[in-house]
């Protein structure tokens, strides 16, 4: 099956082929017969003949053929984590070009052909009349491989452990409970599972995008275009999936993904010297075949409840439900129209644009739980079946959002030096869904509380107002001024309403032909009105009190100030010599914030140096910087919020990310060409937490490996040019990678509480050697 889906784009694209070979034919005919006789009869000059029409010529170039072999060491996903360099012929590159009559231009571009990651391109047409545009697209992505789970799927969405298991380990904890119920600990836990994980089946997490987009263009060239389009991505594979019966009980399972987004455009635009209007339509459709998870709970093989039954299997409890279940992303539809203007007058210019999104979603509900030793209780205390969803107040999601986005510019130039530019930016969310109430809730199908619950539709409306004013001081020579207010107003959120006063400079010149600097300078100062910590009950029928520290402050919704900062020289000594450096900022302050985001800073650093002095040699070395450093803070506090603060806690991340590289393309001969090029990366963060002695937690301990990543390539490649037609070539790569991360220190495939999947995306080295031929013709 799978060489079959390999060859379906060559059977689309070779079914093009035979059409535009067709069609070049069909201008070959000859007149037909009845045709010469009527020309015969008739009496008129005779006229010189005319040359038969001329059908398509074609030309390859390139078609690259080679072969390669590659190794690892280990079976980690991150070596081909977007990409196939699995040992094998490959094509790399095939170009086909082809003119036919009527200046109709046909070029078929391949690339990595039948691999997993390949792609088909073909365009098309007569340009400026009209272009046909056809491409698949295939992206890999591989999360983990070699991972174990006890879960076999035996069906769409349905994962089952064999019920021996399920009744030995049910049997084992319920001996043990009834003897000692502190017992029922990890230790025991991942004794009585270890023969079970010993033999557990193998799974690696990846899915694989399959994207189709074709395009039909007439007339672009012309005053009134207008333009087809048709898309549609096919996502199929697995990712993991984070699952729960309670706090002791988290469950990492392979989420199955079965999507298909399917998208339809059509558009139409009238251009004059001036002015031009754009107007159209699109439509979106996403749908998941697989929307529904259901999993067996590995210490249950019969449902059981209890008020305790959500830690369970612990010391409190060793009941809760059989079976887990999830709803899965829903299956939704999109309708999208939208209308583009530009015009000239005078001095002046105006663009606008207008676009309203409508997005709709009416999934079927899943039931509370499918624990059928709980019974729900209604607003009314009458009790039901909480495992029946025709229990549910509604029945399905009846979800509607729309969307309006309006843009507007408006400038104009004074002399020969200023020129002057308004813009405005709106931006509406409007949750049109209705809200739903719910007797209750069940807690990791474990257990029914009878705390009503009330879904929220949240909404937003985000305005930018602007003017910027530039001058230019002399000859290529520009400084400019800007001043934007954006305001936001939420519902159902923290806080109704925001204000940030943005101010910016901006100052660009080249004032000689070797040198030239941009540069500018943001500075922004949001506040906002009266936060509402009680707002985040409004899921909450009746709110038993705000559970959130009442000082703390969402980073989207807090009193901010900003400094954005960029410059960026390029220097040319001469022709040969290249000098690029910059240096780009942006520090962000939540003074007003005694808990939460309180700084997130970033600051990096690039250069590059090239030589080129000639088609024979280029020589290029870069080396780029990036540091950030976050500070949070919070009280540690239990279901009521703490107020000692002893309980305070601090963390405060540090993050650096190091690039450096170097290339060198040589001409050794007319004949030999030589490239070779080195990569190295480190990304190195270290968390520092500390908590006062005294309080809850009284001591913090960080961290150094937050998130310590390196990489290192080598890439080199030898190419011998046989004829004017054809070259030989010889490459080769070789890759190191270290992750050295608290995320993957002591990973294991029991942990206490949790039980994982545990794929492998973790060191590697390995190298890729290859041979191949390109050939033009």
């Amino acid at each position: 099956m799978r060489t079959t889906c390999r060859n379906k784009p060559f059977l689309l694209l070779a079914g093009l082929l035979l059409l535009a070979g067709a069609g070049s034919a069909t201008a070959q005919e000859t007149t037909k017969p009845q045709d010469k006789a009527e020309e015969t009869a008739k009496a008129a000059p005779a006229e010189p003949a005319k040359e038969p029409a001329k059908g398509f010529t074609f030309r390859v170039d390139p078609l690259v053929l080679g072969v390669l072999h590659s190794h690892v060491d280990t079976n980690s996903s991150k070596w081909q984590e977007y990409r196939d360099v699995s040992s094998g012929f490959v094509i790399p590159k095939l170009r086909l070009l082809g003119e036919g009559p009527g200046d109709r231009e046909l070029d078929l571009n391949a690339e990595n052909v039948r691999r997993e990651d390949a792609r088909y391109t073909l365009t098309y047409g007569i340009p400026g009349r009209y272009e046909f545009l056809l491409d698949y697209n295939k992206i890999p992505h591989h999360f983990g491989n070699d991972g174990h789970m006890l879960w076999t799927r035996t069906g769409p969405g349905r994962l089952e452990i064999a019920d021996p298991v399920q009744a030995a380990l049910q049997g084992a904890i319920t001996t043990q409970f009834a003897a000692n119920p502190a017992g029922i600990n990890f230790a025991f836990l991942n004794r009585i599972l270890s023969p079970y994980l010993a033999t557990a089946q193998a799974i690696s997490l990846g899915l694989e995008r399959n994207r189709l987009l074709a395009q039909l263009d007439l007339g672009r060239l012309g005053p009134l275009s207008w333009g087809l389009e048709f898309d549609h991505e096919k996502r199929t594979g697995n990712r993991a999936f984070g699952g729960s019966f309670g706090f002791s009980n988290a469950t990492e399972l392979p989420e199955p993904i079965n999507y298909d987004t399917t998208g339809a455009q059509l558009a139409g635009e009238w251009n004059t010297a001036t002015s031009g209007l754009s107007l159209g339509y699109r439509y979106s459709k996403f749908e998941n075949n697989v929307s529904t998870l259901i999993w067996d709970n590995p210490f249950r093989a019969t449902p059981a409840t209890d008020p305790n039954a959500y830690t369970a299997p612990g010391a409190g409890s060793i009941g809760g439900s059989n079976l887990g279940i999830a709803d899965l992303a829903a299956s939704n539809r999109a309708d999208v129209l939208f209308l583009r203007g530009r015009t000239r007058f005078g001095s002046w210019f105006a663009n606008g644009s207008a676009s309203y999104d409508s997005m709709k979603q009416d999934d079927p509900l899943l039931p509370y739980t499918l624990n059928s030793a709980i019974t729900g209780i209604n607003f009314d205390g009458s009790k039901f079946d909480p495992t029946n969803a025709s229990n549910l107040p509604v029945h399905t999601a009846d979800r509607k959002t729309d969307a309006t986005a309006l843009n507007a510019d408006l400038g104009t130039r004074f002399g020969q030096s200023l020129d002057l530019t308004f813009r405005y930016r709106y931006y509406d969310l409007n949750n049109k869904a209705p809200r739903v109430s719910f007797p209750g809730y069940v807690r990791f199908d474990a257990v029914w509380e009878a705390i009503g619950r009330i879904t929220v539709p949240y909404s937003y409306t985000r305005q930018n107002a602007s003017a910027e004013l530039g001058w230019d001081l002399a000859h290529a020579t520009r400084l400019a001024f800007s001043l934007e207010r954006e305001s936001w107003s939420r519902k159902f959120r923290e806080i109704r309403s925001s204000d940030e006063n943005i101010w910016k400079a901006t100052f660009d010149t080249r004032p000689v032909s070797w040198f030239s600097l941009r540069s500018s300078y943001l500075y922004g100062d949001r506040s906002i009105g009266r936060y509402d910590v009680e707002a985040a009950e409004d899921s909450f029928i009746v709110s038993s009190g705000a559970t959130n520290l009442p000082d703390l402050r969402k980073f989207d919704q807090a009193a901010r100030k900003r400094h954005v900062y960029n410059v960026q020289g390029q220097l040319f000594p001469s022709d040969t010599w290249n000098l690029f450096v910059g240096l780009t900022g942006n520090d962000q302050k939540f003074d007003q914030s005694l808990f939460g985001l309180q700084k997130d800073d970033t600051t990096s650093y690039n250069a590059e140096i090239s030589y080129s002095p000639g088609d024979h040699l280029n020589l290029f070395v870069f080396a780029d910087r990036q540091d950030r450093k976050v500070r949070q803070k919070a009280r540690q506090s239990g279901a009521t919020p703490s107020t000692n603060p002893l309980d305070d806690w601090t963390a405060n991340l540090t993050e650096t990310t190091d690039t450096l590289g170097a290339g060198l393309t040589s001409k050794l001969s007319s004949r030999w060409t030589l490239d070779l090029s080195a990569n190295w990366s480190r990304a190195d963060g270290k968390a520092d937490l500390f908590s006062p002695p005294g309080g809850s937690p009284d001591v913090a301990t960080g961290f150094n490996n937050y998130d310590n990543v390196k990489l290192f390539s080598l890439l080199g490649r030898f190419d011998y040019r046989l004829n004017k037609s054809a070259r030989a070539g010889l490459f080769g790569r070789w890759e190191d990678y270290r992750i050295n991360s608290f995320i993957l220190q002591g990973l294991q495939s029991y942990l206490p509480g949790a039980l994982l999947l545990n794929p492998n995306y973790g060191d590697y080295r390995g190298s890729i050697v290859g041979l191949d031929m390109t050939l033009s013709f």
